[in-house]
């Protein structure tokens, strides 16, 4: 409040109370603001509530982005192994061929290899997912987060 300036002036006294009515309106408006819990509960649950909301989303994205890229893994290794008993395989039909070719009878030795280095390929596998079983358990984790979410989503469609 001016009234050292406001004289005998009296459209700058109305003036100057607007300008007072004004700044007291705010401050009035700030002082309840303060003193509403309920709002500053509810605006401080709703910011909370939209953070977790937030987390969870990135949580979700890293963790299809870390399924996806162990998957990928999960494939390569796989279709390797797979490569390397298709060729033995495929060795042990040339071998059966050109036995047969000769006309001399192929030794049933070549069944039980097959099977021999199947079970072997197996065993270690098998080694291989006990000694590090972290990347098999997070991708079937991640292969069983990935279904329940797709379920979700087909459910609520």
């Amino acid at each position: 409040m001016s009234t050292a300036n406001a004289g005998n002036d009296p459209e700058k006294m109305r003036q100057d109370i607007q300008h007072t009515r004004a700044e007291l309106g705010d401050t009035v408006a700030a002082l309840a603001g303060k003193t509403d819990v309920k709002t500053r509960l509810r605006t401080k649950a709703t910011s909370t509530a939209s953070g977790l909301r937030q987390r969870l989303t990135t949580a979700s994205q890293s963790a299809r982005t870390s399924a996806a890229q162990r998957v990928g893994t999960v494939r390569q290794k796989t279709s390797q192994r797979a490569a390397v008993a298709k060729q033995k395989s495929l060795q042990a039909v040339a071998r059966v061929r050109a036995s047969a070719a000769t006309g001399t009878q192929a030794p049933d030795k070549t069944k039980p290899a097959v099977i021999a280095s199947a079970r072997a390929a197996t065993a270690k596998i098998a080694a291989a997912v006990r000694t590090k079983p972290v990347p098999v358990v997070t991708a079937a984790g991640a292969a069983a987060v990935i279904t329940v979410m797709a379920y979700r989503r087909r459910r609520t469609r």
